[in-house]
Parts: structure tokens; sequence; C-alpha cells
């Protein structure tokens, strides 16, 4: 089991190296690391260990962190997460982290068998065991999942966990891939557990006889074809010089790719280059028996053909995968793997359109073959739920409804249903019409009520209520009842959906305000304040602040109440950004609460740093003149005025505030004499609608 081929076509799965051959070149690595091995070379291959632990460890965390950057960087810009976990810019790191994984797991059993620190040994095994459960969640990869199975019932078996190794060595047993080398570990694992000495093994000069022998019948005798298979199989397993004579062997009784002479010897010389993960040795024999017409062509063909595709997926080229996977369907619809090539064909293709929308087509065509073929396979509701994706990315909300529609329970069903409301989410236009949107509103309520946040389901639950939300509150008037509705308990309901959590505790907050519900809304304050700081900061601030100033001066109750949350909002906002806008908001809503003396010093620090700037003089001068320092009012007014076009809004109010001041100090004449020569000079709207109360005060004050 030192060979492992990282067969990960089953998932569609695209390995590329995360940066510049370092994946690849690990993994030549971890071959010389196994090769020793199977010579025998094992304190050789123990002196590569730490190094190759380490190098295999590393990668895995720095993928891992580019994710993860990945990740945070969509959610910072609002984006799409969906999209982005289909994109090759997530899958090629993701699997590039998994093939780490794979690698680090085998690597560690194998160590583990040969060190000498019994400590050292258990902790290996243990990691080992970790690393393979990771591919054993579900069976996705036939492959992988077998071969996890056995490495992970291996290890339990060194650890002395005789129940756990055996059933996960049953559960290998009954894969193809991995049976008889699991019947061999449980026959091992009997041994041991019933403290007999191991048993000699089969002569293998007798094997290779027999090899030989049954080779050619084999070609042509599918009853003898399984057991020649299993034995060419398990001597090359032997390592050392073994794989290179079986080679010979095979190349010897059936042909090779210089002068090939049976489908079967192409084919089993291909099965034994994956096993020992040499997947560029399988093209040539691929391409060598195109025009190979012997009797086992129709069986062993088509087994060629999806080895070749799979290592070309394998191997970074989604596109030359598809169209392997293509010629093995033309040629052989009937083939039985031709289900699983063309389930494997619309994934290769939805990996490689991503560089090449030329490519959008022949995907389209390979979904909707395999759901006319095989409606009734697992893999047709993942068909139609692209399909119905597809139709989404275009606008056709009927056609995705109606592809959506067909997905039935499974996996995707929760996913096709959510799908339905994001396209009509998508839909929607400033004109569309409120009964339409209070529609979606409802059918994402119904969602989120029927739909159990448990298990996969949980983010698609929480993205269909963030969705509501946003519609409800994106509505005209807001329905500010409903965004309460869906997003009330969001944090402690869907505790795995930590990337909406900042957003939908924004426009909680915001239909908090807009309720009135200032206890509730203190709260989500100070939980919007505790999320990651994004793009949406600014705007979420300024808004909270700006809707609780204005409910403060419509409700003398909440007056009080809403204006301390208003300093809060624009105390965090200032605090961030440092902007002089934001410490001037801050002042504004300070001096609205009462506190002229601190809203005047908050103007004053701006106006230290932007002497010139008009909304910190006009604030500074209404300051001043709440703490009754006229004098100093006056005096930012005047600054105000002669920062001001003469006649315009800015001027006009700056006149107006001298006039009062100076009338409340008793010199009327001065302020009379200023009435007079302002009259009569507006050139803005805003400034007749001043003049108007300049000649208010012309008939109060010049008597």
């Amino acid at each position: 089991m030192t060979r492992v081929a990282l067969f990960l076509v089953a998932l569609g799965l695209l390995v590329r190296p995360a940066a510049a051959d370092s994946l690849p070149q690990l993994e030549q690595r971890a071959k010389a690391f196994y090769d020793l091995l199977e010579r025998g070379e094992k304190e050789r291959a123990m002196a590569l260990f730490p190094d190759l632990e380490k190098a295999l460890a590393s990668t895995v965390a720095d993928l891992q962190n580019r994710l993860d950057k990945l990740r945070d960087d969509v959610t910072d810009r609002d984006g799409d997460l969906e999209e982005l976990y289909r994109s090759p810019a997530w899958r090629e790191p993701e699997i590039a982290s998994l093939v780490a994984t794979y690698h680090l797991a085998w690597v560690r059993y194998q160590a583990a068998r040969i060190t000498t620190d019994p400590a050292r040994k258990k902790t290996l095994l243990k990691q080992a065991t970790e690393g393979f459960s990771q591919f054993t969640i579900v069976n996705e990869v036939p492959e992988i999942y077998s071969e996890s199975l056995l490495g992970r019932g291996l290890a339990f078996m060194e650890l002395g966990e005789w129940a756990k190794a055996r059933e996960d060595l049953e559960a290998a047993a009954g894969e193809s891939r991995t049976s008889a080398k699991a019947k061999a570990a449980l026959d091992e694992l009997a041994r041991r557990q019933g403290g007999k000495k191991a048993a000699p093994e089969d002569d293998p000069e007798a094997l290779v006889a027999r090899l030989a022998d049954v080779l050619p019948r084999a070609a042509e005798e599918a009853a003898v074809e399984k057991d020649a298979t299993a034995l060419a199989r398990g001597l090359a397993a032997r390592g050392g010089a073994w794989p290179d004579r079986v080679r010979s062997i095979v190349a010897d009784k059936l042909g090779a790719a210089a002068h090939p002479r049976t489908s079967y010897g192409l084919f089993l010389l291909a099965q034994l280059a994956i096993d020992r993960g040499r997947c560029a040795d399988v093209a040539p024999l691929a391409d060598a028996g195109e025009g190979l017409r012997d009797a086992g062509r129709a069986r062993h063909r088509p087994e060629l053909l999806f080895l070749d595709a799979g290592c070309k997926l394998n191997g970074g080229h989604p596109r030359e995968a598809a169209a392997q996977f293509g010629a093995l369907l033309r040629e052989f619809p009937d083939a039985p793997r031709a289900r699983e090539a063309a389930y494997y064909r619309f994934r290769a293709l939805d990996l490689a359109r991503a560089g090449d929308p030329a490519l959008d087509a022949p995907f389209d065509e390979a979904l909707a073959t395999y759901a006319s073929r095989w409606p009734r396979s697992d893999g047709a509701a993942e068909a139609h739920f692209l399909t119905g994706e597809r139709a989404r990315e275009r606008g056709d909300c009927k056609k995705a409804d109606a592809e959506y529609a067909q997905v039935g329970t499974g996996d995707f069903a929760v996913r096709a249903r959510l799908g339905g409301l994001e396209c009509r989410a998508g839909a929607l236009k400033p004109g569309t019409p409120a009964d339409e949107r209070a529609r979606l509103v409802a059918d994402a309520r119904r969602f989120v009520q029927e739909v159990p946040a448990k298990g996969a389901d949980e983010v698609a639950v929480a993205r269909a209520a963030l969705l509501g939300a946003v519609v409800a509150a994106g509505s005209t008037p807001a329905d500010s009842q409903a965004v309460v509705a869906l997003l009330g308990d969001f944090e402690t309901r869907y505790p795995k959906a930590t990337d909406f959590v900042a957003r939908a505790v924004a426009i909680r907050l915001g239909a908090r305000v807009a309720l009135g519900q200032l206890p509730e809304t203190g709260r989500d304050l100070d939980a919007y304040l505790r999320t990651p700081a994004d793009a949406t900061r600014r705007v979420t601030l300024t808004r909270v602040g700006r809707d609780l100033a204005s409910r403060a001066e419509r409700d003398a109750a909440a007056r009080p109440a809403a204006l301390a949350l208003a300093q809060k909002a624009y105390a965090a906002l200032a605090a961030e950004t440092g902007d002089p806008a934001d410490r001037v908001a801050l002042a504004d809503v300070t001096l609205l609460a009462g506190d002229a003396a601190g809203a005047r010093k908050a103007y004053e620090e701006v106006l230290e740093k932007d002497p010139t700037s008009a909304a910190a003089l006009r604030g500074a001068a209404r300051a001043a003149t709440q703490t009754g320092d006229r004098a100093a009012a006056l005096g930012y007014w005047r600054q105000v005025l002669d920062a001001s076009t003469a006649g315009g809004t800015a001027w006009y109010e700056a006149r107006i505030a001298q006039v009062e001041l100076l009338a409340a100090d008793g010199k009327k004449s001065d302020a009379c004499a200023i009435v007079r020569s302002s009259r009569g000079r507006a050139t803005t709207v805003g400034a007749d609608q001043l003049e108007a109360r300049l000649r208010t005060l012309d008939a109060q004050i010049c008597k």
C-alpha cells in the first residue's frame, strides 16, 4: 500500500500545485521514500522522513491559509461564497491540500512501522488515522475511499485497536481495489489477536510462473482475467525490483505500448502504472491501443480510456480529460463505465470552462445527456441542479426552476430550492412591484421555517434568511418586521454561518432602529462592532447614526437613548476611520445630545487639523452659542462668512446667526445694519428661504 494512485476523479478534482511545482516535488519526494521502503532500505527512508513530513505538513497549512484568505476576501467584498467554492481559484488549492494530506497520512503510517521509538510510533499512527479519516466520511471517490479505509485499518492494527481495525479492513475487503490486500491484512489481524506466528508467504517464483501461464488466457477469457489482474498487482506491490519484473512479464506475454498485441495487456500495464503513481505512463498506452482491434477491445479499451481520462483530470488537464471521457462514450456508449465517464465528463468540463467560455455549450450538452440517459442515477440530481445553476447565471429563472424541480430529494434538494430563491432575488429591479418582492420574502421565510438548519443545510438556511432580509430591507417601505423575524436569532441558530454574521447583524441593526426597538438596537450595535470591519462598515454606521438622530428628533421620549446610541455609532466610526467628516458627525450628535462643551471641543480638534472646514466652523459656532460664548461664536461665523460666496446658503446662514447673536447681546443697531446690507442678495433656492427669515428679523429688530 506504499504506492497509492491519487485518483481523485470522482469528485472532478483538479490537482495543481499550490505554488510553482511545489506539490509535484513533494510527490516525488514521497515516492522516493516509498521506493526506499520497498527495497528494504529502512535507515535511508527514516533519514528522509523528518524533512518530508515537515514539508507536507507545512504545505497543508499554507494551502489552508490560502483558502482562508480567499474566503475572507470574498466575504469582505460581500461576494458569493458558493460561487467561490465552485471556482478553480478555490478548488485548485483545496484539492492540492487533499493530495498533500493524503500523502502525509501514508508517509506517517510507513514511518510508524519502522521507527524504534514506541511513543513516536503511537503518535505517528494516530496522526495517520486522523489523516485517512478525512477521506472515509463519504464514498464519493471509490479509489481514495478504499485505500484510506485500508490505510486506517492497518494503522489501527498497529495500534492494537483490533475492533476498529477489523471494521475498516472488512470494509476495504469489500472494495475491489483493496480486496486482496485487505483480506491479507485481516488474516494478519487474526494471527496477531490469536498470538500465532506469521505464516510463510507463498513462494513468489511459483506466483511468477502462474502469472506467466494465465496471462495469455486472461486476454481472452473474462473468468481468468480477474485473478490474473489481482496476481500481477499483488506481485508488483512487493516493491523493489518486482514492479519492473511484472511489467516485463506482461509486455512479453501480451505486448506493450511499442508493440501492442492485446487490449487487456495495455489495460493491465496502465493499472500497474497507476498503482505506482505513474499516471504519465498511461497516455502512451491509451494511444497505442487506438488502432488495436482484438477480441478483448470492447471490454478493456473503455477501461483503459477511463484510466487515461482520470489521470489527465488528476494531472490538471480537465479539458483533455473531458475529451477522453467523450471518446469513451462515443465508441462504447454501453460500457460498464459509461455512466461514470459521463458523470466525470461534465465535472471535468465544469472545471475546464472556467478558463474557456467556449466550453459552456459542451458542458450544457454533457449535463443534458447525463440527465436524460441516466435519470434515476445519483448523479442525475447533480446534473439537473447544475443545469439550473447555468440557467440562473443567464437570468432565466423559469428554466432554472424547471431544472431545480427535477432534483428531487437528496443532497442537492435544499441547494436547488435555495437556487430558485436566489435567481428571483437576482432578477429584482428598482421597478419590481412591491407584491412580487413581498412574495419572495414570504417564500424565503417559508424556506427558513421548513428546512432544518442542521448539518450541511445549516449554511443554506442561513443564506435564505439573509436573502429574505435583504429583499425585505430593500423594499419600499422597508419591511423591518420581516427582517427581524428572519435575522433575530441568526448568530445562535446558524453558528456555522460565520461568513454572513456581519452582514446579518448590520441589516438587523437598521431594522431595529426603524422599529424603534432601542434596547435591542443597543445590543445589536455592540454585536456589530464586534464583527471584523469591512468595506460596508462606514456606510452602515453612518446610516445607523443618522437614523438614530432622526428618531431622536421625532420621538421626544426616545431622544436620550437614541442620541446616546447615535453617539456610540459615530464614535466607533470616527475611531476606526479618523476621517474629519466622521469626527464632525460625532460632534453634531454630541451637540444634539446637549453636550455643547464636548461638541465644541470635538469641532475644534477638527479645526486644528483643517482650519477651513466649513462644517466644523458652523458646528463650533453653534456649540459656542450654546455655551454662552457669543464672542467666539461671532468669530466662527465671521470665518464661515469669509469662506462663503456672497448670497449663497452658507453666507446667509452666517449672516442670520450674526444678527441673532448681536441682537441677543443688545447690539440691535449693529444687527440691523447687517440685516439691511444682506437683503436682496440671494443667489440660491436655499438662500431665498433664508432671505425670508431676514425680512422677519428686519421687522423685529429694525423698528
